[in-house]
């Protein structure tokens, strides 16, 4: 963070305003550290895996949000359409209703409140139907996830960046956690059963303040990507 002005230090026993502690995800340790910073008045940004895939169109991605993880719970500075209009993806068409439903298991780590709760995916499924896509994990087992998802027309989600991905894939998705990044262009998951929201206007939107949420390892290397997210501070 020094080519955004941000003196790097390994601790600080007494933050405050004007301070910033980077953090992976807010669980275990971290979290201590979090609500101690928070405490102080000093900021909280939360770095994971790019929202879109950390290998999205061949680059090397990472989200970055205060206070909380960017897939459900964080904030950042909306930079308008130009970011996400730039990257020049089309959204795909919506699925067709009556495929299958996919249940987008997650593995239940990171923040309280959060993390997905044990065994979600597999209740969810046998409250509401559908095929539990259990989380890839270190391994990366199972197919693709845009080849998995070819004949679901909707996907439920606690609170996954995979949604997000189908979202683009224009699958519909229901989402369990109210803070959920793609929530606008989504359903919850109590209105299960109904319509789906296969809003385009909606869709394009949660686009537009997803992608200043996501940065290439360059961008945070050469500090575009703090100064953006700490413009208005």
């Amino acid at each position: 963070m020094s080519v955004a002005g941000f003196e790097n230090k390994s601790y600080i026993s007494d933050p405050g305003p004007g301070d910033v502690l980077v953090i992976w995800n807010r669980s275990f340790h971290g979290a201590e550290d979090a609500d101690r910073f928070a405490r102080g008045g000093a900021s909280v940004l939360v770095a994971e895996n790019g929202l879109m895939g950390k290998g999205w169109l061949g680059g090397n991605w990472y989200s970055l949000a205060l206070s909380h993880v960017a897939v459900a719970g964080g904030v950042w500075p909306h930079g308008g359409k130009g970011r996400w209009d730039s990257f020049g993806v089309d959204l795909s068409p919506w699925h067709p209703v009556g495929g299958e439903t996919v249940v987008l298991g997650q593995r239940g780590i990171g923040e309280r409140g959060i993390k997905s709760p044990e065994a979600w995916a597999e209740r969810t499924a046998q409250l509401y139907g559908g095929r539990v896509r259990s989380h890839p994990g270190k391994r990366n087992e199972g197919p693709p996830l845009v080849e998995d998802l070819v004949k679901a027309s909707a996907v439920i989600t606690w609170a996954s960046s995979s949604a997000l991905q189908a979202l683009a894939m224009g699958v519909s998705v229901y989402h369990d956690h109210p803070n959920w990044v793609g929530a606008a262009a989504a359903l919850s998951l109590r209105e299960y059963g109904g319509a789906p929201a296969q809003n385009d206007e909606a869709r394009l939107a949660v686009f537009h303040k997803v992608a200043w949420a996501m940065w290439r390892i360059d961008e945070i290397d050469n500090g575009s990507a703090f100064e953006h997210l700490f413009k208005e501070q």
